[in-house]
């Protein structure tokens, strides 16, 4: 596989999506030794928690994050690092690589979506002195005024930030930032291009195999599905959906990134004519001679499609290693 770890920083960039919201969760004392001292058990092995104002509000908002990162985040983004640091030292979600010609539209979705994100957040801020009222009735003897943060404090927990960074330049023997001997200058270059490479390698991979389980899943699922019988295969238009979308950025990753690899190239003009073959699923599930014939022409073209990318491609990868 040729790689394109040498002007990948010309290519892309690398993303970080981080993200955090009030708990709402609080660790009581008091009420742990009265439950030690009722069970007849040593406190300090007993964690006793309050939700200040029930769990709904952690639950829906971890259910819009999860949304940015499943329909738009990951399938832009490439893996990159597993996690790094911010200016305050702790841990926060790693950098991802984002093809160039992506960034636009990924910052278009981010922006959108950090907008609704606030627009939650003053809403949930608006409700928050009523559902401390509702609490107090809720937890009875274990309210407390004092766990209760001022409203702008609790806002303050909440955050929604999209980073963007630049690649490494591999240094070559010109760049007068480095004032270090040949030697060393050429240890930290083929070090920069040894991990840009496996980084290119890995993602690939993560993208090749995802690909092929997602194409297999549907190609089973039209394979198997009968009309008749509600137990068989059965597949969602929003599966449909997101193979449309991961075919999509196929060519932003495989220019911008891989190098132009062709057996991606040519597994990605299949599956758009595989995929031009299919209007939505409703027309994938007529219970007909005809509709059972289109449903197997169009898992065969799935199934044929990815062949390009099967097998020897993770030799190739093994070889760009």
């Amino acid at each position: 596989m040729k790689t394109n770890e040498n002007h990948l920083h010309e290519t892309a960039c690398l993303v970080r999506f981080s993200t955090k919201f009030w708990s709402g969760i609080k660790s009581d004392k008091m009420l742990r030794e009265a439950l030690a001292n009722n069970v007849k058990a040593n406190d300090e092995l007993l964690n006793v928690q309050k939700h200040l104002v029930g769990n709904s509000h952690s639950k829906y908002f971890r259910k819009i994050v999860n949304k940015v990162r499943n329909e738009f985040y990951y399938p832009m983004t490439l893996p990159w690092d597993d996690s790094s640091t911010d200016c305050d030292g702790k841990v926060v979600s790693g950098w991802r690589l984002c093809p160039s010609t992506e960034l636009d539209k990924l910052q278009k979705h981010m922006d959108e979506a950090k907008h609704d994100f606030y627009k939650e957040v003053d809403g949930f801020i608006r409700n928050y002195p009523r559902l401390k009222l509702e609490a107090k009735e809720l937890l009875g003897n274990a309210w407390n005024e004092f766990d209760y943060p001022h409203p702008e404090e609790v806002r303050e927990k909440f955050v929604f930030e999209f980073d963007i960074n630049t690649l490494p330049k591999i240094a070559s023997k010109n760049d007068i930032r480095l004032n270090v001997s040949e030697k060393l200058r050429s240890k930290i270059e083929n070090d920069i291009s040894k991990r840009i490479k496996n980084n290119i390698a890995n993602s690939s991979k993560v993208v090749v195999q995802t690909l092929i389980e997602q194409v297999t899943h549907l190609a089973n699922k039209v394979k198997t599905f009968n009309p008749k019988d509600a137990s068989s295969g059965f597949f969602k238009e929003s599966s449909i959906d997101k193979l449309r979308q991961a075919i999509s950025v196929l060519p932003s990753f495989n220019n911008d990134v891989f190098g132009n690899d062709e057996d991606i190239a040519q597994a990605h003009q299949n599956l758009v004519l595989a995929m031009s073959k299919i209007e939505n699923a409703k027309s994938l599930k007529e219970d007909s001679d005809s509709g059972k014939k289109k449903r197997d022409d169009v898992a065969k073209d799935l199934d044929d499609a990815i062949d390009p990318i099967k097998g020897g491609f993770m030799d190739k990868l093994g070889g760009a290693k």
